[in-house]
């Protein structure tokens, strides 16, 4: 593998006598690790090793292809690389998980830090997964959509279009984007890409997010900053500078020798010839300076109107403790569900940011009948009493090729179609055909490999 010279350099100069074994661990494979859905339990864990810092972590022997596993679909694990999974470390030694706290995700396609974020904070915690990049958000609603938490809701905004919600954040995470130096190993073109040119650019954009990102947090909030690369100049000189800019805090955690991550003045690095991962940093921070916050906390929903009351058995029967949501409509007939908890929060968001999608699809109303959203068919809160086809690893894959599926019977009106008890989508049978209601841009276009 040909690396850049001022590449090479910097890293002699960062690592000294270690600076062979990081070559070295460059020319071998990257690992795979998943992540697992605790919300969506499945068999078949044990027997692997475990990533260290995070309970929920396995490392897989081998790369297998996820697209051809229903599972991965049907958002039972994601697939994260595993230094980056020292996020659900962080938060553990640093916030109250036993309460709610309002949480931002600032830069979070494609989704694998938010999904982690969801799966370890408090459940009624307000997360909201931020992504300017319109094609990236797409991914990232997607991956968030998969994972089926109520509370987690995404926006496309920069992030100077938070400053009407300033001060409003218990946490905030920041995955900033950088020159990928820590991903050379899985992305050749990350290498082509790099030049000490475009690190400076990118500790520069990285500043102007970390300078909004302060903006939003609250008194005593929590700033995490992390990126995949190596160099001073997007970690630790950035973090530096947040702590003189800013008055931060630098929170020290303790991590176990063992672990491999080498400790920096103010963060922590990741090598992968120390871990098994790849390269990452994290540096995390307290803001200790108070805001007046001027927030107008009664806010309707400009779009919706509250779901009628004649409306509410339409929808009972589809979620499951339905009496935690609160229900709206708006003119398209299209119906969200909103935890009571976090109602006020949303409003908030709602009115200030309007590239937002906040709640959970439940569905919509055509005429007299119903059609159930996809994002309900993927939910942790939709009805266990549903009717449900199970399906076969060919059934699956060709309804998530959104094929036609033959089935030993046929159901009457809506039923999920469900793979190894994990709910893949709908379906609906009319008479003597079964429709496929897989969204069009969720199809597999892989073929699916023959039998011989």
């Amino acid at each position: 593998m040909h690396f850049p010279e001022a590449f090479l350099l910097q890293m002699q100069t960062q690592l000294g006598n270690e600076f062979s074994d990081f070559l070295e661990a460059l020319d071998t494979p990257a690992p795979t690790s998943i992540r697992w859905n605790l919300q969506k339990d499945h068999n078949n864990k044990d027997h692997f090793d475990h990533v260290k810092w995070c309970n929920s972590a396995i490392y897989l022997p081998e790369r297998p292809i996820f697209t051809l596993d229903p599972l991965f679909h049907a958002g039972v694990y994601y697939v994260q690389e595993a230094s980056s999974m020292f996020i659900a470390e962080a938060v553990r030694q640093i916030v109250n998980l036993n309460k709610p706290v309002r949480t931002l995700d600032l830069c979070a396609a494609p989704g694998g830090k938010s999904t982690l974020l969801a799966s370890i904070l408090h459940k009624e915690s307000f997360l909201l997964c931020n992504e300017v990049i319109k094609s990236r958000y797409h991914i990232l609603k997607e991956n968030l959509i998969k994972w089926g938490y109520p509370n987690v809701h995404t926006s496309s905004h920069d992030s100077r279009d938070f400053i009407d919600l300033e001060g409003f954040f218990d946490l905030v995470l920041v995955d900033a984007p950088c020159s990928g130096e820590g991903l050379f190993r899985k992305d050749k073109r990350a290498i082509a890409e790099w030049s000490p040119n475009n690190v400076q650019g990118c500790a520069a954009r990285q500043k102007r997010i970390l300078a909004d990102a302060v903006k939003a947090l609250k008194y005593n909030g929590i700033l995490i900053y992390c990126t995949c690369t190596y160099n001073e100049e997007e970690n630790e000189q950035n973090a530096k500078w947040l702590v003189n800019e800013f008055g931060l805090e630098h929170i020290v955690l303790e991590i176990p020798d063992d672990w491999g991550i080498v400790s920096k003045t103010f963060g922590y690095q990741f090598y992968p010839h120390r871990v098994r991962g790849e390269g990452f940093y994290i540096a995390c921070f307290r803001k200790k300076h108070d805001i007046d916050v001027k927030i107008n906390k009664n806010l309707p929903f400009k779009k919706w109107k509250p779901l009628p009351n004649s409306l509410l058995p339409v929808v009972q029967k589809w979620v499951k403790n339905w009496d935690d949501f609160a229900f709206f409509q708006d003119d398209n007939g299209i119906i969200t569900g909103i935890l009571k908890t976090q109602l006020e929060d949303c409003q908030i968001v709602a009115q200030n940011l309007y590239r937002s999608a906040i709640g959970l699809e439940i569905g919509t109303i055509k005429g007299k009948d119903f059609v159930p959203s996809h994002a309900l068919a993927l939910s942790t809160n939709i009805s266990d009493s549903l009717l449900a086809v199970n399906l076969n690893k060919e059934q699956a894959l060709r309804f998530l090729k959104k094929e036609h599926i033959q089935l030993e019977s046929i159901p009457e009106g809506w039923a999920l179609a469900r793979f190894e008890g994990q709910n893949l989508g709908w379906i609906k049978g009319i008479g003597n055909r079964i429709n496929n209601y897989l969204p069009k841009d969720w199809r597999i276009l892989m073929e699916l490999p023959t039998e011989n």
